[in-house]
C-alpha cells in the first residue's frame, strides 16, 4: 500500500470517528430531553479541557527540547509540531461552549457571587479566547519560525505563553465552576498536567515511528515519569493545606471526589494509574525501551487521563458517577478531530529544519 493511500485510508477512519461521535451526541441530546442538555454540554467541556492542553502541549515541547538544547529526539522531533493543526478545532469548540454556555454553566448573575463582575459569563469566554487565541498565533510563529532554525528567544516565549494561559483556562473553565472553591495552585496543576498529556501522546506516536530507537524511547519514558510525579506533587500540594485547615470552602472541593456517589472509586484508579502507576510500570529499563509495552502503557494512561478531567468537572454537578453515551461519544468527536488536524498538519506544517522530513 503506497503512502498516498495509507493517508487517505487513516483520513477517512478520522473523519467517520469524528462524524459518528457527533451525531451520537446530537441524538443523545435529542432524547434524553432538556434536562440532561447541560451533561451534554459539559460533555464538550470535558473533551476541550484534555485534547486542548495535549494539542498545545506537543507543540510547547517542541520548544522545551529547543532551550534545553537537546537532541536526543533526532527525527521524533518532527511530531509534536502536528499538534498545532488542533488549534481551529479547540478555537471553535471554545466559541460553542461561550454560545451554548446559558445552557450549562453555573455564573448567573442571580446567585451573587462574590467574585462579583470576574465571574460573569461573556467575560469569562472573551478573556479565555483571546487568551487561547495568542497561545495559538505565538504557537504557530514559532512552528513557522522553527522550520527555518532554531529561535530560542521564541521558545521561550512560547512555553511563558502556555503557562500562562492555561493556567487561566485552568482556573476559569475547571476551579470557578464551583466559585467557593478557590486554589492558587490549580492553574499550575492543569498546564503541568497538559504537559503530562502531551508528552504521554509524544511517546505513544513514537512508537510507530520508524525512527523510534531503544534509546530515545527510554528518555521519553522517563519524561513520562518525571511529569506524572510532578502531577501528583501539585495535586497532593492542594490536598494537604485542605486536609490541616479543615476549612469548610476549602473540604467543598474533595469531599464528593473522596467519599461518595461512585467518585471515590474513580478517584482511587487516578490515584493507582494517572498519578502512581507510571511510577510502577515504567520503573524498569526494559519498560521503557519496549515499543509494545510503552505503547499500551502510554495509551492507557492517556485514556485515564481523559477521566481524570471528567472526574475534576462533574462531581460539582452530579451526586453520582454517569460515565454515559453523551461523554463517549463526544470524546470519540474530539478523538477524530485530533486525527485529522495531525493527518492535515503532517501534510500542510512545514518540518522542523535539520532533521529530516517526517514519513507518511
Amino acid at each position: 500500500m503506497s503512502s498516498v493511500e495509507r493517508n487517505a485510508k487513516r483520513t477517512i477512519l478520522w473523519a467517520a470517528l469524528g462524524a459518528a461521535g457527533v451525531v451520537v451526541w446530537l441524538l443523545c441530546v435529542r432524547a434524553e430531553g432538556p434536562g440532561e442538555t447541560a451533561r451534554a454540554w459539559r460533555a464538550v467541556l470535558v473533551n476541550f479541557l484534555f485534547f486542548t492542553p495535549l494539542a498545545a502541549g506537543l507543540v510547547v515541547w517542541l520548544a522545551v527540547v529547543q532551550v534545553t538544547h537537546a537532541h536526543w529526539p533526532g527525527r521524533l522531533e518532527q511530531l509534536p509540531r502536528l499538534g498545532m493543526a488542533f488549534a481551529p478545532v479547540s478555537l471553535v469548540a471554545l466559541v460553542a461552549l461561550w454560545a451554548a454556555s446559558t445552557q450549562w454553566a453555573p455564573w448567573k448573575p442571580s446567585l451573587g457571587l462574590p467574585q462579583g463582575a470576574w465571574l460573569d459569563r461573556n467575560f469569562v469566554f472573551a478573556r479565555d479566547l483571546v487568551a487561547l487565541a495568542v497561545f495559538w498565533t505565538v504557537a504557530g510563529a514559532y512552528v513557522a519560525r522553527r522550520a527555518r532554525g532554531p529561535s530560542p528567544r521564541l521558545a521561550g516565549w512560547l512555553i511563558f505563553t502556555y503557562a500562562i494561559v492555561f493556567s487561566l483556562l485552568g482556573f476559569d473553565l475547571v476551579m470557578a465552576l464551583d466559585p467557593v472553591w478557590f486554589s492558587t495552585l490549580f492553574g499550575g496543576y492543569y498546564f503541568i498536567s497538559g504537559m503530562y498529556a502531551a508528552v504521554a501522546c509524544w511517546t505513544f506516536l513514537s512508537v510507530f515511528h520508524p525512527a523510534r530507537t531503544p534509546d530515545r524511547l527510554h528518555d521519553l519514558g522517563k519524561l513520562v515519569v518525571a511529569f506524572s510525579l510532578m502531577t501528583t506533587y501539585l495535586a497532593y500540594s492542594q490536598l494537604l493545606p485542605i486536609w490541616y485547615e479543615d476549612l469548610p470552602q476549602e473540604v467543598h472541593f474533595p469531599l464528593p471526589r473522596m467519599r461518595f456517589g461512585g467518585w471515590q472509586l474513580v478517584g482511587i484508579g487516578l490515584l493507582a494509574t494517572v498519578y502512581l502507576g507510571p511510577l510502577v510500570v515504567l520503573l524498569t529499563r526494559w519498560a521503557k525501551r519496549t515499543p509494545r509495552f510503552l505503547g499500551a502503557v502510554t495509551m492507557f494512561l492517556l485514556v485515564c487521563m481523559w477521566l481524570e478531567r471528567w472526574w475534576l468537572v462533574e462531581p460539582t454537578f452530579e451526586p453520582a458517577a454517569r460515565l454515559g453515551a453523551p461523554e463517549l461519544a463526544m470524546a470519540a468527536a474530539f478523538l477524530g478531530a485530533l486525527g485529522l488536524a495531525m493527518e492535515e498538519g503532517r501534510r500542510r506544517l512545514p518540518p522542523v529544519a535539520g532533521l529530516g522530513e517526517d514519513p507518511a
